[in-house]
């Protein structure tokens, strides 16, 4: 029988699927649709993706010899509480049901702390996460703890949806005369294909608006740095500043002792702004010289597929 790992990457903006060997580890079946985080886009839109998404895997694996899924990882965005893990793990049932998919182990976890297991191999060491939202996990080897990640009603500083929603305020302060000109304007008119600051304040309050059409806008940001824009450079820094917050709760909340530690970085937001990753590690290096902070060189889904490795080894 041929045994395969089944890894869904459900985020906020995108929803990733992987289907790998499981003894080779080699990647045979990639696809990908919208974001299926359901705080955003509710359970039954949620658990209608993933049966589109699930379907097509069924379909390949159907065209398999005598296959079986040994692991199946479910790495799901808005799983930040109890709750939140009994409503994801009800659509995930709920997609399933439709389906003749054979599963041997189930694993339904928020996407950043299995993204963690993966990129740190199970050993110690810490993920901030700043794509839509931001969050950030740390493992001391035995405990998983956690910080940010509560959505962008409460926060989500430093995401890339706070960036959007700064870019945003940024513009009606320029239009209002309450605030400097900042060339983030055009690349916002252009992007929406609009004219003047009515457009945009319709533009917010349009059925069709979603909070990752907004985080996309945080992309606008490095190139404003690159031509020195000063609005540009401020919500940059302001935006490391956040981000070096929520990577000390959780270094504090394992009660790091000044050892060799390294702190991994991924996400939208950081990866593509120089400054803002730039801004971070010089400030994270400044009150904890044995962290060694560096950016993820792979795509989540990469480090998820060794997360579900793992749990396959361990079988």
């Amino acid at each position: 029988m041929m045994e395969w790992l089944l890894i869904i990457d459900g985020g906020a903006t995108k929803t990733a699927c992987a289907l790998v060997h499981a003894e080779s580890g080699e990647i045979k079946y990639t696809t990908s649709t919208s974001g299926s985080n359901y705080q955003a886009i509710g359970a039954t839109a949620a658990t209608e993706i993933l049966q589109a998404l699930l379907a097509n895997v069924q379909g390949f694996l159907q065209q398999q010899d005598d296959s079986n899924i040994a692991v199946a990882t479910f790495a799901m965005a808005g799983i930040d509480s109890p709750k939140d893990h009994e409503t994801v793990s009800a659509i995930v049932h709920s997609a399933l049901s439709t389906l003749r998919l054979k599963i041997d182990t189930l694993i339904i976890e928020n996407d950043a702390q299995a993204t963690l297991l993966g990129v740190t191999a199970g050993q110690a060491g810490a993920l901030l996460i700043a794509g839509t939202g931001a969050i950030a996990y740390a493992f001391d080897g035995t405990q998983i703890v956690r910080a940010g990640g509560w959505g962008h009603r409460a926060g989500d500083e430093g995401s890339g949806y706070w960036l959007g929603q700064e870019i945003i305020r940024a513009i009606f302060r320029m239009e209002d005369g309450r605030g400097e000109p900042t060339i983030l304007k055009s690349a916002v008119y252009d992007y929406l294909r609009i004219q003047d600051v009515t457009e945009l304040a319709s533009w917010l309050f349009r059925p069709s608006y979603t909070n990752a059409q907004l985080a996309k806008m945080g992309a606008f940001l490095a190139g404003a740095v690159t031509k020195k824009d000063l609005c540009a450079i401020q919500i940059s820094t302001r935006a490391a500043h956040e981000l070096v917050l929520l990577a000390c709760a959780v270094v504090k909340k394992i009660d790091y002792k000044g050892e060799a530690f390294s702190l991994y970085c991924n996400g939208g937001a950081i990866k593509h702004n120089p400054l803002i990753f730039k801004t971070f590690s010089y400030e994270m290096k400044s009150m904890y010289p044995q962290i060694e902070v560096s950016l993820c060189q792979h795509s989540p889904i990469h480090y998820l597929i060794e997360r579900s490795k793992k749990a396959y080894d361990n079988l």
